[in-house]
């Protein structure tokens, strides 16, 4: 204290008041807290998960908020408050877990990279182990262009980081067109200056801008017309990981604002259906139309649009080795029966499956055939091949008639596995491209 008031000796009685307001304004009420007194960020969420239980509804509800906001920093504890003796706890550390799945479901993977004078395929091997994508590289892909890079990206995402290398490396990102093992390539090719932007888990690229000028005349009347069209043709592609089920025809247009200031509206209505997405799918094509933009305008400042999405995430499996018993056998919300198993000649087998599920049936309703992974193996581990597949729903669930065979005639069935999603959701995804030229000449 003797201290703190030597330091005012020598001073006016104006620099000791404004010296005194200037440490006031500093400590405001409830600033005088020293760090040993902040809650430990553990023992923080101890307490809020503690508050899920409150007698009040209001403190409850707080308390959800607050771990919502907190994200992973919560999920060992969240985890662990799904056991309590509290079932209003349990409950809202169920729904607070597969937010938090939602939400990583529609996040893009992050990478890290800090690399110089690296070969390609070593810094894509970097990206891929970071971000669990499966990216395949090599000449049996299409003449991969080895070089050595420099590649500094702190903390980033997937699309970003491989749409980098691609530019340094001479590269170009393409789906692997072998469905039956889905992923994606890097092989040698100009990458191209597409105006992209990044959402989540997916890329977006603009591949062409289209303004036609049309004429007819009708020599029945006399007379002429003129018409003015323009459109974009977009590519999408999404990480390897992320499991896209369906997908809105094209998008929807937010706003689009031209570098005139002249706002352009959309030439076609929003897309209303659904169209499934295979399990091999890691790229789509589409369209979208609007107004002509004035030929003064050079480029658009901002396109934003919203495409439809469902995805699945939190892959779970059941696995079945009695084929011929009609037991139900149940795991999570799921119920699955073999209502029928017949082998027959040349390791041939038919299976007639009955799966029941508490989660809300997708629109359209057919997803829910796609989001589920039927494998037959033989006492080897060896896959059997699947020939055919038949699906219905009715009142009980989803009843799935599959064909099977063998490698060879002896093979013997032996485990039925069946992989289904523990979190289904759907999202619009904004998109948002930054100054997109546009095409600016008018035939004479």
């Amino acid at each position: 204290m003797d201290g703190f008031i030597a330091g005012f000796r020598g001073m006016t009685r104006n620099a000791i008041v404004s010296t005194v307001l200037a440490w006031l304004a500093v400590f405001e009420p409830g600033s005088l807290q020293t760090a040993a007194e902040e809650p430990q960020p553990a023992l923080r969420i101890a307490n809020l998960v503690r508050r899920l239980g409150s007698d009040a509804f209001t403190e409850r509800d707080a308390a959800e908020a607050q771990l919502a906001s907190l994200g992973p920093a919560a999920r060992d504890q969240l985890l662990a408050a799904t056991n309590s003796a509290d079932p209003e706890v349990r409950l809202r550390a169920k729904n607070l877990l597969r937010r938090l799945k939602i939400d990583e479901l529609w996040a893009a993977s992050k990478v890290h990279c800090q690399v110089h004078e690296a070969s390609a395929a070593a810094t894509l091997a970097t990206i891929t182990e970071q971000t669990g994508n499966r990216v395949l590289a090599g000449d049996q892909y299409g003449a991969f262009r080895e070089t050595f890079v420099d590649l500094e990206i702190a903390e980033g995402s997937f699309w970003e980081a491989i749409d980098s290398l691609c530019q340094r490396s001479g590269n170009r990102v393409r789906p692997h067109y072998d469905t039956r093992r889905p992923g994606l390539v890097l092989a040698g090719g100009n990458p191209g200056r597409y105006p992209i932007a990044y959402a989540g888990p997916v890329r977006m690229q603009m591949l062409r801008a289209r303004r036609a000028f049309t004429e007819e005349f009708d020599y029945e009347r006399l007379d002429g017309d003129e018409s003015h069209t323009f459109q974009f043709e977009l590519q999408a592609m999404w990480e390897d990981r992320f499991r896209l089920i369906a997908y809105r025809s094209h998008p929807e247009l937010v706003e689009a604002t031209t570098d005139t200031g002249a706002r352009i509206i959309a030439a076609q209505a929003a897309a209303s259906g659904w169209n499934v997405a295979g399990s091999g799918t890691r790229q789509v094509s589409m369209s979208l139309r609007l107004q002509p933009p004035a030929i003064s305008a050079k480029q658009l400042d901002t396109l934003w649009l919203k495409w439809g999405l469902v995805a699945i995430g939190d892959p779970a499996q059941i696995e079945i080795e009695d084929l011929n018993s009609t037991q139900p056998h149940f795991q999570d919300d799921v119920e699955v029966v073999v209502q029928k198993f017949q082998q027959g000649p040349k390791s041939r087998c038919e299976l007639t499956l009955l799966v029941v599920r508490e989660l809300v049936i997708p629109e359209p309703q057919e997803l829910i055939f796609d989001e589920l992974e039927v494998e037959l193996f033989d006492l080897q581990g060896r896959a059997f091949h699947r020939q055919g597949q038949a699906n219905s729903l009715g009142d009980q669930g989803a009843t799935l008639k599959l064909t099977f065979s063998g490698d060879d005639e002896i093979a013997a069935p032996k485990v039925l596995r069946i992989t289904y999603p523990r979190v289904r959701a759907q999202k619009d995804l904004e998109i948002v491209f930054r100054h997109v030229p546009l095409p600016t000449a008018r035939p004479e």
